[in-house]
């Protein structure tokens, strides 16, 4: 299995997002590792300044742009089979599941993660990794549960350091599954072991949990052994 860190949003600082794309470069193993953009949490409008930073870092840079007519089946199959790192930044959440598993991205996306990839992003970024994410992808900027690629059998909530996302508190008891919540500059890392720790920004940042199986009481996160699909990792 591969690494999936989740991003509650932030690292707007010029050493927090170093310090983030430093870490994710550290997880493949690799010197000079592939990093793929995808944009589609973002409408295909990728942002080049995380292009850059990744380069300047040492690591090969594409781009996959889903919406676009001339990516065939085989060149979207190639650059994620190529990729060891996938980033996926914050946008809407139900558009980019949609094109996601229509164009076939969703299952080759699995395969690279399944094969030791790290697959990461900040909110909605973060969010699609996981069998729910919060999203504000409603009219009138509305917050409901919403589809993601299913890695994990959680729900995710983004941006929890701020009251307008902390009606996730009575949100989350809606659904089945436990949770988390992680606040700007936090990142929930999973790597293959399934033993969760939190990335920060400056230190203080913090991820919660919420136990379906108690009465989804919440806690921080400070370790936890997570479970990928139905299987105990």
């Amino acid at each position: 299995m591969g690494t999936v860190v989740a991003c509650g949003g932030g690292f707007d600082e010029f050493d927090g997002v170093w310090a983030m794309a430093i870490h994710l470069r550290s997880l493949t193993g690799k010197e000079h590792p592939r990093f793929l953009l995808v944009p589609t949490t973002q409408f295909d409008v990728p942002n080049p300044g995380t292009l850059n930073c990744y380069y300047k870092l040492g690591c090969s840079v594409d781009t996959l742009k889903l919406t676009e007519n001339w990516v065939t089946p085989d060149i979207m199959e190639q650059k994620i089979a190529e990729a060891d790192i996938i980033w996926t930044p914050g946008g809407n959440l139900r558009f980019a599941e949609e094109v996601w598993r229509k164009t076939g991205a969703a299952a080759a996306i699995r395969r690279a993660f399944e094969r030791g990839a790290v697959v990461c992003g900040s909110s909605a970024g973060a969010m699609i990794w996981f069998e729910t994410g919060f999203d504000n992808c409603e009219i009138y900027d509305r917050k409901v549960m919403t589809k993601g690629l299913g890695l994990f059998p959680y729900a995710f909530c983004p941006h929890y350091q701020s009251e307008n996302w902390q009606c996730f508190d009575e949100a989350v008891k809606t659904q089945p599954l436990s949770a988390f919540a992680a606040e700007n500059g936090a990142a929930l890392c999973i790597p293959p072991d399934g033993r969760a720790y939190v990335f920060r920004e400056t230190g203080s940042e913090r991820v919660w949990f919420f136990d379906a199986e108690n009465h989804f009481e919440k806690r921080e996160l400070t370790s936890l052994r997570v479970v990928y699909g139905e299987e105990q990792r």
